[in-house]
């Protein structure tokens, strides 16, 4: 067995590459094996990481080698090997390609690379079952607190006799933060959901400008004069997730109630002209409309802007109602880009906040 001066090789071409991070790239490993397993030729580094002598073969070095050499060259491309050295688990990748009767072989540490895409996806693993327990945890939380919010508001409308003034008044604390603490679970695990790899669409062709008026549907209580507009649309029926699209409008303009004490709202279907298209980056071979929701409440401040989307970055810093702001557009913005979609926020204090939110027409799984 020869030992190849695979260095030297090295320093000979290295004048052809104009970055040395090309030759960083070069396989630890270099060897010859012959058709009947026997390693022939081995560079330094070989020589050294298996401790190869005159007649080593490769199977004694790596489990299955000779196979694993087989499936590279029949394949045409490298494959993962698992091994055992100095009683550490190893992880390499290997090249092989066929010279004649035999094989060139290269072979690359792969160890840290690998474990950390096994840590990765069992982080992975771990937030999806973490957020499947969560939505299937649903009913345990809202069944207790939506008979705590009917019994308690029964008792303050007297379905079970007169209540004192006092009683009247602890009554209705108990109804109040039963209520927020309802909706705060809502919107914690439809966030929850949103992520989550359970998440199942209802892609459907619809009316776009009737699924939005249902949204913007008043309530009793509505002190917020809430305009929509929309031009003439060439067709108003989208084939699109309208579960995600439902949810995600409902949120944001959630928030934007929320944020606006008195005033109005003002929401405008269109399709997005020449500079919005450029401003989101959107694919000239489809057809998208532009959802804009616009408030004139208190704003946003600059510094909440950053992390306005991610409620996991809320949690030791911001009030309960940022933070539920948070998982309101978490959401929203989760089920856009479900859609296809993409959300941009622009907000200064004391002026209001705009929500632009672009959607294709067509949802890309019927293409």
């Amino acid at each position: 067995m020869q030992i190849m001066n695979f260095e030297k090789l090295v320093k000979k071409i290295k004048w052809i590459f104009n970055s040395s991070a090309v030759i960083k790239n070069f396989p630890d490993i270099i060897m010859f094996v012959s058709s009947d397993g026997y390693i022939t030729e081995a560079n330094k580094k070989a020589l050294e990481y298996f401790n190869i002598g005159e007649h080593t073969v490769l199977n004694d070095i790596i489990p299955n080698g000779m196979r694993l050499v087989k499936d590279s060259v029949k394949f045409k491309k490298p494959v993962l090997v698992q091994s055992n050295i100095e009683n550490k688990e190893v992880y390499f990748e290997l090249n092989a390609s066929k010279v004649k009767r035999n094989f060139c072989i290269s072979i690359r540490n792969v160890t840290r690379l690998t474990n950390e895409v096994y840590k990765k996806e069992a982080v992975e693993r771990f937030n999806g079952e973490k957020n499947i327990m969560l939505t299937k945890l649903e009913s345990d939380f809202s069944s207790p607190l939506s008979s705590i919010i009917g019994f308690s508001q029964g008792l303050v409308d007297g379905i079970g006799g007169e209540l004192t003034d006092k009683q009247a008044k602890y009554i209705k604390i108990i109804n109040s933060n039963a209520s927020e603490l309802y909706h705060f679970i809502e919107k914690f695990i439809e966030f929850s959901y949103a992520e989550s790899s359970i998440y199942e669409g209802e892609i459907k062709s619809f009316d776009i400008i009737s699924a939005i008026k249902e949204i913007l549907k008043p309530d009793e209580n509505q002190k917020i004069l809430i305009n929509f507009e929309y031009e003439e649309l060439e067709k108003r029926n989208v084939n699109i997730d309208i579960k995600a699209f439902q949810k995600a409008i409902a949120d944001i303009v959630d928030v934007s109630k929320s944020m606006t004490e008195s005033g109005s709202i003002m929401i405008r279907l269109c399709y997005p002209d020449e500079e919005t298209k450029m401003a989101f980056g959107l694919d000239d071979y489809k057809t998208y409309l532009l959802l804009t929701v616009k408030d004139t409440g208190s704003g946003i401040a600059q510094e909440d802007m950053k992390y306005l989307c991610d409620p996991y970055a809320h949690l030791e810093t911001s009030s309960k109602k940022n933070f539920l702001r948070s998982l309101k557009l978490g959401s929203a913005s989760i089920f856009i880009k479900r859609l296809g979609g993409k959300i941009s926020i622009n907000s200064e204090v004391m002026q209001g906040t705009m929500y632009s939110v672009v959607i294709p027409t067509e949802s890309s799984d019927n293409e």
